[in-house]
């Protein structure tokens, strides 16, 4: 196996469970993200991040770790 390829199909795994934890994961993420704004002192209003944001970063990750492996399967055939 070449090491691109290597680095290819690891690079897949890595954005698909990257992807997933950012879907599962995305109210707990907002929610730590607004809680750590608001406890500085000058950002007592800050805005807290959208949890579609994170669905739709975690979705394109999931897309491309999909795609990569796609890939790898259609040139080894």
């Amino acid at each position: 196996m070449q090491l691109g390829l290597v680095f290819a199909l690891a690079w897949a795994v890595l954005a698909l469970v990257a992807g997933i934890a950012l879907v599962t994961r995305r109210r707990w993420l907002a929610e730590t993200i607004t809680a750590e704004r608001r406890s500085r002192p000058g950002r007592a209003a800050a805005r807290a991040p959208s949890r579609a944001l994170f669905v739709v970063i975690g979705l394109l990750f999931i897309v491309m770790g999909l795609f990569i492996i796609g890939w790898w399967v259609a040139t080894s055939l």
